[in-house]
């Protein structure tokens, strides 16, 4: 692992150069490597010298030597890295030419004729590296320096050597001069051309990446909007469908919190539907004034346009919520969008993310068309739960209108039934009052009187019953808190006589609760209720009434129980029905467990039977709500 550190950071090292220019930053990169080589020799040929020469060479001397060779390397290579490209090159150029012009001055021409490559290199840096006019420079000192050394030689025969080995000189590298005059500019233009062919290339290669990068966004973008489409396709709440739509826009749009809010305008409140959001976190309580939303928020969402702040507790209208959430939550920034149905605002889209983490335009764009989505199928659930409701409800008030029309004929024919026994019994013993007065018999006249009189109260009495069942969920007293013990005890006292001449034993709980509703009612159902057990007792010979209460999770149920004649399963429903008597003997009308049975509906409960059959005693139980709702 080091290694390859070392060698990432060494070729980095070599990489970096403070070139501007492409093509200069490459033959600068060549150039280094060639200083770093004439160093490397340097440094490997002290080395050798220093083992192999030492004992005719002092070590001082080499180490002094391979030190200032190294130094004049160094000049240019560090002008070289502070990217001084051109003068870097001409000190090269420089220290090559003062080299080779000291030698061939101090010396003979031909003791040094193999050095003179140092003027041509000197040429080549120029030519290649730097352009015609360095080159043509170089090329005119090196001319200059070798015609110099021919003037200065006295013997005539060592200047004609010189003379031919200068001509030799000027010959080859005037024509290289000319060849690197043409290649530099061509090798500079290929280079430059290929630079810009690379530059190019990687132009398009990072298009193809950026546009394969987008694509692949566009593509899981879109397959989120469609498992959104399926979401809420196969939702069926309207939480189910903000939540599942809420958990895929967060993979859309990261950020820390979202949420659905459905507006009221006729109640100018907003209600939070559901959020998706990290941590543990606590839905406001709701519904909250407008105003708590942020009216300016409203007016935003009204004209379809997306409202957003990098920084909520910096906005005019932050509110208490935004401050909670932004202190408790860490959410700094907001983006809201609209859910409109056909033009009418229903709900808002609100996404929140922390400080320092602003939405941009394609979130926004994004979160819009989720929104758009989330509108419609959040408003068609609506409209079809509405018609649910009113489907459920038309089935509930056809099937009380049936009942009614049900109650209603078997009203009509056992009234016409009832009433008529009495009128009948009235008009026959009016004929026969007449004829015991024509034939003047006492005896009689007392007895048909006793009869018509007999018959009227029970017409009385069955016309005022019937008229207290017509009153009931009609009209009703306040409702009032009633302690059903006490009131137990005083339909105990009013049923005096009847339980006193059967001997029957009545027991109450002590444990009957309060409740809430219409006193009088109520003392209705316990005097009904007592008064059907007490009549129903049979030959019991050990008569008992138990009056309690049992508890069960939604709400106690009260009970009058009798150990007397007991009820059939299949009469259990039968015996609340208007005018039903189970034994045409006994006496009533049979409107008294009709008339508890409507008390105990109007006041939001439910009654039933409970009864092992005949002979086993049978219980009446019922519920009732803790308070009455105010429509009752």
């Amino acid at each position: 692992m080091r290694k390859i550190n070392f060698t990432s950071r060494t070729g980095t090292w070599l990489k970096n150069l403070a070139m501007q220019d492409p093509v200069d930053r490459q033959m600068a990169a060549l150039l280094q490597v060639i200083l770093l080589g004439f160093m490397t020799i340097i440094i490997l040929a002290a080395i050798v010298n220093f083992l192999l020469t030492a004992p005719a060479i002092q070590p001082t001397t080499i180490i002094l030597r391979s030190f200032i060779s190294l130094l004049i390397i160094g000049i240019p290579l560090f002008l070289l890295r502070r990217g001084f490209f051109r003068s870097s090159v001409c000190v090269i150029i420089a220290i090559l030419l003062a080299i080779e012009s000291f030698a061939i001055l101090a010396a003979n021409l031909r003791s040094i004729a193999e050095t003179l490559t140092f003027f041509t290199f000197a040429m080549l840096l120029a030519g290649l590296l730097i352009g015609q006019r360095a080159l043509i420079i170089t090329f005119a000192v090196s001319v200059g320096v070798i015609l110099l050394s021919i003037l200065r030689e006295k013997d005539a025969v060592l200047k004609l050597d010189r003379i031919v080995i200068a001509g030799n000189f000027i010959l080859l590298n005037g024509l290289m001069s000319l060849f690197l005059s043409r290649f530099g500019v061509t090798l500079r233009t290929a280079l430059q051309a290929a630079l810009e062919r690379e530059n190019d290339l990687n132009k398009e290669i990072d298009v193809r990446n950026q546009t394969e990068a987008t694509l692949q966004q566009f593509t899981e973008r879109l397959e989120i909007l469609h498992e959104i489409d399926r979401s809420l396709l196969s939702a069926h709440s309207l939480h189910d469908i903000a939540k599942g739509a809420l958990t895929r826009v967060r993979r859309l749009i990261p950020c820390k919190r979202a949420s659905v809010t459905l507006f009221d305008f006729d109640k100018m409140e907003a209600s939070f539907l559901t959020a998706d959001f990290d941590g543990i976190e606590t839905i406001p309580d709701t519904p909250i004034p407008l105003e708590e939303f942020g009216l300016d928020v409203i007016d935003v969402l009204w004209q379809n346009r997306a409202w957003s702040t990098n920084e909520m507790l910096k906005e005019s209208v932050v509110t208490e919520l935004d401050k909670r959430l932004a202190n408790e939550n860490g959410i700094h920034a907001w983006l809201t969008l609209p859910l409109l149905y056909q033009g009418q605002l229903i709900g808002a889209l609100n996404l929140g993310r922390g400080i320092g983490q602003p939405f941009t335009t394609e979130d926004a764009a994004i979160a819009h068309d989720v929104a758009n989505q989330l509108a419609i199928v959040l408003q068609q659930t609506r409209l079809y739960n509405a018609l649910q409701d009113q489907l459920v409800e038309r089935e509930k008030l056809i099937a009380q209108l049936e009942a009614s029309n049900a109650e209603l004929e078997r009203f009509t024919y056992t009234v016409s039934h009832d009433l008529k026994n009495p009128l009948v019994t009235i008009k026959g013993f009016l004929g026969m009052l007449d004829k015991d007065l024509r034939d003047s018999r006492q005896d009689k006249i007392q007895d048909d009187i006793r009869r018509i009189a007999g018959a009227a109260d029970k017409m009385d009495t069955l016309l005022t019953e019937l008229l207290e069942l017509s009153r009931i969920g009609r009209i009703m007293n306040l409702p009032e808190e009633v302690d059903l013990a006490q009131l137990a005890q005083e339909a105990i006292e009013t049923l005096d006589a009847r339980i006193h001449s059967s001997r029957i034993m009545v027991n109450v709980a002590q444990n009957l609760p309060y409740v809430y509703g219409d006193r009088l009612r109520l003392r209705e159902v316990f005097e009904n209720l007592i008064d059907n057990a007490a009549k129903y007792m049979g030959s019991q010979s050990n008569p008992m009434i138990e009056i309690g209460v049992r508890e069960r999770e939604d709400s106690p149920v009260f009970y009058i129980k009798d150990n007397g004649m007991g009820i059939e399963s299949k009469y259990h429903s039968k015996v609340f029905g208007l005018f039903e008597k189970l034994n045409p003997g006994i006496e009533g009308t049979g409107i008294g467990l009709a008339l508890v049975k409507r008390i105990i509906e109007t006041h939001g409960g439910r009654i039933w039977v409970e009864s092992d059959g005949l002979g086993m005693g049978s219980a009446f139980c019922f519920t009732l709500p803790e308070k009455i709702n105010d429509q009752s």
